[in-house]
């Protein structure tokens, strides 16, 4: 991923010349920055002062970019006139967006946000609009000009965690070069991750939340926190102990339940789901006791879950993407960690059957349904203009038909590669549903079939669709008649070259007998000039 790596917005003296920002690929590779943005708050008024699009421009071999004045050395790809960057209480912020027009004096958004950091170079002074906004439940960086003597900067030394201000600290200016961290601040990524979470069922004989990491990780100094959306506090709080298993497993079971490996822990009055959206977090500390608000600060992990669709995102939205549960169900339903796609390494979680201490049950490519369908809609403009929400907005709406039709347990992350376009007033909308098994794809497929040939209308964000027959036919269908047409064509190229061949074939017979077989010339009568002309 993309990080904002060093930012030096204040230099000694007064020429301002050798501020800089300094990004960082974590693959350490040269990356295309294509669809990448990078954006400079003013915190007085919460608006952008520069903006930069970054398409057309690419990292170094080791995955540096960095952006600043002519004095900056080594040469910065993208130059800045000297005292650009202003000195805080100020923001700067990576975007990634194909959709979204970044532009100067626009207020400050968390549209597209990829990774922030929210500085001052002033003690007193504050933003507090930027860090609710861009780095929401944190305080803001100070940049301590009394740490050297010489210049110096905000380096990220703690983690690779985005949009988390606690990864930077104060040190020698580096650009284009490795942070001059200390010895204990060394660049790694969190060692263990949430895997899967199984709360929802009113019978579920037992409830646990699965950790993954590297078999043998301690987990001595880690707490999981649990927390009530309704106020964004903690209402419990455990300290972990014991190790990773052999399976790079740990499940720690709640209500009394039993774990995995022998290395559970219990605790009892976690409620399933309360009203409202609810999180369940991983912290580096045990300082986060009930009553606390929730933070990023030390946060390794976070899945933040609720019963009720409306409610999803809400106060907790800032710990991640909420997921709802069907918790009025009385099968027992997990989140599971699982792959978004093939093509991409970020992870979601899906709804699926527990798996506590085994491999998660994920959605898979082999149980794919393709879903085409067109819908009838009076105004393009809109789909045009806010692409990425209605998009949003429809597979919510599938996903609830599916789940309201079927019950088969599918979340947004069932949905690969949907995408739409608008032309005139039709919505043409692709992409793949996937199944579990093939009992659910069998399901998939129903429910697809119906939806497609109900005439009944629906809304999604506040439009009225309606399904269009133009896309009802079915994909193999298309391709035999597209087969079909490519087909004649062949025939027709095939007579047309065949018939050029057997052209060919008989005037070469015909030379050849000429050849074989020369007139006598004695016996040719001359004709004058006056019989050819008659005759012509």
């Amino acid at each position: 991923k993309l990080l904002i790596n060093e930012v030096n917005p204040d230099n000694p003296g007064g020429e301002e010349d050798a501020e800089y920002i300094e990004l960082f690929y974590t693959g350490q590779t040269r990356f295309d920055l294509q669809g990448y943005w990078l954006v400079l708050y003013n915190g007085k008024n919460n608006r952008a002062y520069q903006v930069l699009d970054l398409s057309g421009h690419h990292t170094d071999e080791l995955g540096y970019f960095l952006v600043g004045s002519s004095a900056v050395h080594p040469a910065p790809m993208i130059r800045l006139p000297p005292n650009t960057i202003q000195n805080g209480a100020d923001a700067v912020a990576l975007y990634c967006s194909n959709t979204t027009l970044y532009t100067v004096n626009m207020a400050v958004t968390a549209e597209g946000l990829v990774d922030a950091v929210v500085y001052t170079s002033r003690m007193p002074e504050k933003a507090d609009q930027l860090v609710k906004v861009l780095v929401p439940g944190q305080s803001i960086l100070y940049e301590n000009d009394s740490h050297s003597t010489e210049d110096e900067s905000l380096s990220r030394c703690h983690s690779l965690s985005t949009k988390l201000q606690s990864s930077f600290q104060v040190t020698m200016v580096t650009p284009l070069g490795e942070n001059f961290c200390s010895s204990s601040s060394v660049l790694v990524p969190p060692a263990i991750r949430i895997s899967e979470l199984c709360l929802a069922g009113s019978t579920t004989p037992y409830r646990f939340v699965e950790l993954e990491g590297k078999p043998g990780t301690s987990l001595v100094g880690l707490s999981l926190v649990f927390f009530s959306g309704s106020e964004d506090k903690a209402h419990a709080s455990v300290p972990l102990r014991g190790t990773i298993g052999a399976t790079g497993l740990f499940v720690f079971a709640l209500d009394g339940g039993h774990g995995h490996d022998g290395t559970n822990l219990t605790f009892k009055d976690i409620t399933a789901a309360s009203k409202g959206s609810s999180a369940i977090a991983v912290y580096s500390t045990s300082l986060i006791t009930g009553g606390t608000k929730a933070t990023l600060e030390n946060l390794v992990d976070a899945v933040v879950y609720t019963c009720e669709p409306s409610t999803a995102g809400g106060h907790l939205d800032f710990l991640g993407p909420s997921y709802t549960v069907p918790c009025k169900d009385d099968r027992p339903v997990s989140l599971s960690r699982c792959a978004c796609s093939n093509a991409s390494t970020e992870l979601q979680f899906a709804i699926s059957d527990p798996t506590p201490g085994l491999q998660n049950s994920c959605p898979q490519d082999a149980f794919a349904v393709d879903l085409h369908l067109c819908l009838l809609t009076p105004n393009c403009s809109m789909w045009t203009l806010h692409h990425r929400r209605l998009l949003e907005s429809l597979g919510k709406v599938l996903v609830s038909s599916l789940e309201e039709k079927c019950s088969c347990g599918v979340s947004e992350l069932y949905l690969q590669e949907l995408n739409l376009t608008c032309v005139g007033s039709l919505v043409q909308v692709w992409g793949q549903v996937w199944a579990q098994q093939l009992e659910q794809q069998q399901s998939i497929e129903t429910w697809r079939q119906g939806f497609m040939a109900s005439p009944d209308p629906f809304s999604v964000d506040g439009r009225v669709l309606k399904i269009s027959p133009e896309c009802i036919a079915p994909k193999n269908t298309l391709s035999v008649s597209h087969s079909g047409a490519s087909f004649q064509g062949w025939e027709i190229a095939l007579f047309v070259v065949g018939s050029l061949l057997l052209m060919f074939l008989l005037v070469s017979l015909a030379f050849c007998f000429i050849k074989r077989h020369p007139q006598n010339y004695t016996n040719i009568e001359m004709n004058d000039c006056g019989e050819i002309a008659a005759d012509f």
